[in-house]
This record gives C-alpha cells, structure tokens and sequence, in this order.
C-alpha cells in the first residue's frame, strides 16, 4: 500500500521543545520569562502567569532537573523525528487533502506513562521523558512491568503519534460492543498505521518482540478457530474481551509464548483483506465503517487456506 507523497507539499515539520526551553528560564523572574514563552507555547501556558508557584515548584524539582538534562542528553536534536514525521504526515495529506498538519511540542511530563503522546486541537504533545529507552534506571522505579517499558524508546515516537491521530478517527459512541466491533476498531487503528508508516516494521507498529511477531503469524488459523469455536467474537462478557484487548506480558487463553491482543492481531489482519479486497475503498471511508459484521463478511478472512 505505498503510495507516491513525492508531490505532496509540506512545511518540514520544526518541533517545539517546551521542556528545553521551560527548564532553562531563570526561577527568579519567572513570571516575565513565562510571559516571554506564551506566544510560542500558548498550548501549555494559557492560564494565568500571575500564579507561578506551579511551574516553580516544577522546574526546581531535582528530579525533573535531572530528567529534563538526560532528555537533552538522548534528544541533542530532534532531526531524526522531524524526518521521520514529515515523511509519516506527508502519507496524512495524501489520505486526508483537507486534514490540519498538527503543531508538535515535546515537554517534561514527570513520567506521564499513561500518556506519552496526546493529541487534540491539532496538536501533538510528546513526553520526551517517556522515550528515554528501556534500560533508563529512572524508569524502574515506576513499578512498571518490563513489557511496558521495552517501548519506552524513541522508534515508537512516531508510531505513538500516528496512533493518537488514528484513534482521533474513531467516533466511539458509535462503536459496538462486542469483542468483534472492538477488534474491528484496533485493525482499522493498525490499518491507519500501516497507511502512514508503510515502510516500518509490523512488529514496531503492533508492539510485539520478533518472537511475539512469528507467534501470532504462525498460529493465526489457531487463534481464528478459538474464537469460533468459543463462540467469543459476538460476546460482551467485559473479561472474555480484555483477555483479547488489554495489553499485558501475553493472551492468558494461549500460554505465556503467546503475544498480548491478540484481538488487535486478529482484527488488523481482517482489515487488511477487506482493504485488499476492496481497493476502491478511501482511508476514510473505513475509517467510518462501524459495521464490523461488515467488514469481516466482506473481507473474505480465512486463515490457514
């Protein structure tokens, strides 16, 4: 599904690093400095700048000083991910001609773990402190379990910002409830990706190890004859779904070799045979398509032909 982007017409994309710039102003005038940064990062200081105690006692946390200096440290510049996410929203005005190229700051979270990345109003907020890569000794005192902390990495930057703009897509009070409807939303997510960032790997835009990745790969006929057979794609039952769903170390069903979400696996690789089947059909199009019976009966999925 690569596509020629070599006519598209961007701005190169220029990231704002309010972190860098909030963790080198003098404390001791702080409200002036602050008011001189409000113009370039009004998305992070539009509240009132008389009452600076906050932002104070922020910036002079010796924890978050020592942060914000190995952020520098990994993160000399940030031409690396420019490039990488010029290319990623070049493939966003291919699919989307009328869509808003996103503003991109990266600021100190103070471990903000839940949240790496968010996205709204036509912004992209990066917690720099978040992708300082797994072996960071900061981050095993969040009492994280290691599959969680393998993608605190800078490969996932742009793959964490492609899915919040994928997820932005998604109008889920429309959405189902069943484990098919939800499986349908992570493949048409994982589908968003793969239109994006056509040239990264499966395993990064999943987040499953290289031996997680052949697993799955090699026992997907298995997995599609267990939901069958247990009746689970049309099941609401909220602990059948987040055994398929919610992320964890593996799919409980399947042994700890097994990879977690498996329904995201599942559902991505029914969207891909829709999408193949089915060329004519926009990225925004399915997108928009909240019958997941649809799309499974459509797409011809049969694992294991």
């Amino acid at each position: 599904m690569d596509v020629d982007i070599s006519d598209i017409k961007i701005k190169k994309i220029k990231i704002q690093r309010y972190g860098q710039a909030l963790f080198t102003l003098d404390r001791n005038n702080l409200k002036e400095e602050l008011k001189r940064l409000q113009p370039e990062f009004g998305i992070f200081l539009s509240g009132d700048l008389n009452d600076t105690l906050k932002i104070y006692d922020f910036i002079s946390d010796t924890l978050l000083i020592s942060v914000s200096k190995d952020c520098n440290k990994v993160y000399p510049n940030l031409n690396e991910l420019e490039i990488e996410l010029t290319k990623a929203l070049k493939h966003y005005r291919y699919y989307y001609p009328k869509g808003i190229i996103p503003e991109i700051y990266t600021y100190i979270s103070g471990f903000d773990y839940e949240y790496p990345v968010q996205y709204y109003d036509n912004n992209l907020l990066i917690a720099l402190d978040m992708y300082l890569g797994e072996n960071y000794p900061k981050y095993k005192n969040l009492g994280l379990p290691a599959y969680c902390i393998r993608k605190f990495r800078k490969e996932y930057i742009a793959r964490d910002c492609m899915n919040e703009i994928a997820r932005s897509k998604i109008n889920y009070k429309k959405t189902g409830s069943t484990l098919l409807d939800l499986m349908m939303n992570e493949g048409k997510i994982l589908w968003f990706i793969d239109a994006m960032m056509p040239d990264v790997a499966d395993s990064l835009k999943i987040d499953y190890t290289g031996k997680q990745m052949k697993w799955a790969e090699d026992n997907e006929g298995y997995i599609w004859a267990f939901l069958i057979e247990n009746e689970l794609l049309y099941s609401t039952e909220k602990q059948k779904l987040q055994k398929f769903i919610l992320d964890g170390p593996f799919t409980s069903y399947f042994g700890n070799e097994s990879p977690p979400r498996l329904g995201w696996w599942i559902g991505w690789q029914i969207v891909r045979e829709y999408m193949n089947n089915h060329t004519g059909i926009l990225l925004n199009e399915l997108m928009n398509e909240y019958d997941a019976q649809k799309i499974l009966s459509k797409s011809g999925y049969k694992p294991g032909r």
